[in-house]
């Protein structure tokens, strides 16, 4: 019999009220509702986040066959275990196998077979190798990111690409607030996926600051990255590169709303909250 184990990433989530049905257990249609929001989270961990993961490659992935079988019913408030496992990438096709456990109690098993089309034609094409690959490396416990620090001349293109979908699509600050003469000193982080996708990005002020101090600032990750460790890559990255320039104190400002994050990472509260662009911030600092 097979268990969450075997499966190379397992999302968890709890059964509500309106998914079970009058004999008092989950509707049998609402497993195929916890594998697509289980298999929306493994494209999110293995680095193509739904849809600009498969976008980024001129793609789309469409639902082919499913087939399941049920081993015992889930009931209200189980917390239920939806394991996810690539069995196979075919030539246009990536064959899925899931199943699902509440407290160890194997409830279904099945298989999901889906095709990869091309975005312009609607029509099934061969699946990218950096799509393989990202499965490839998840499947292997490889990273499925890659971290580039450089300058503006360097890496700049990916971090604007970012940006602008954070700061400016998502939470609405002008644009040309956006943009400052910080940027053309700063070193600039930023993670990808393997196929190049930018998916967070991150920058350290160093230049023009008093001796031994620098400023961690533009901090963003795409919305459909969120979750998966990728803000605290970004950081531990800046917090590397400041070392390697004998950097001893750090500051930021916060957004109110990240503030516990940062506060996890070591950063501490330093003055009273204050408003830029329009958005609560607490100054921060971490001492290296």
């Amino acid at each position: 019999m097979s268990n969450a184990a075997q499966y190379s990433f397992v999302h968890r989530l709890r059964v509500r009220w309106s998914e079970v049905d009058a004999q008092q257990v989950v509707f049998n249609g609402h497993y195929l509702t916890y594998l697509d929001v289980a298999i929306s989270e493994y494209w999110r961990v293995i680095g193509l986040p739904y849809p600009e993961g498969l976008q980024h490659v001129s793609g789309d992935l469409y639902m082919r066959a499913n087939s399941l079988q049920y081993h015992a019913p889930a009931r209200l408030d189980d917390w239920l275990d939806v394991g996810i496992r690539c069995d196979k990438v075919g030539n246009s096709s990536i064959t899925i196998g899931w199943g699902i456990w509440a407290q160890g109690r194997l409830l279904v098993t099945g298989e999901a077979v889906y095709v990869f089309t091309d975005l312009a034609t609607r029509q099934p094409v061969s699946v990218p190798q950096s799509l393989r690959d990202q499965i490839s490396a998840h499947a292997s416990e490889r990273p499925v990111h890659q971290v580039r620090a450089g300058s503006w001349s360097e890496v700049g293109e990916a971090a604007r690409a970012v940006r602008l979908a954070v700061f400016v699509g998502e939470q609405g600050i002008p644009e040309s607030e956006e943009w400052d003469d910080d940027d053309a000193g700063a070193v600039h982080v930023v993670a990808t996926n393997l196929a190049g996708l930018p998916l967070a990005t991150g920058r350290l002020i160093y230049l023009g600051q008093a001796p031994g101090t620098a400023k961690v600032g533009r901090m963003a990750v795409l919305r459909s990255s969120r979750g998966v460790g990728l803000g605290q890559l970004m950081l531990e990255s800046l917090i590397g590169e400041a070392r390697q320039r004998q950097i001893s104190m750090l500051a930021l400002h916060a957004q109110v709303s990240a503030e516990g994050f940062y506060a996890r990472l070591g950063f501490i509260p330093e003055g009273p909250m204050f408003d830029e662009v329009g958005i609560p911030h607490q100054r921060m600092v971490l001492s290296l």
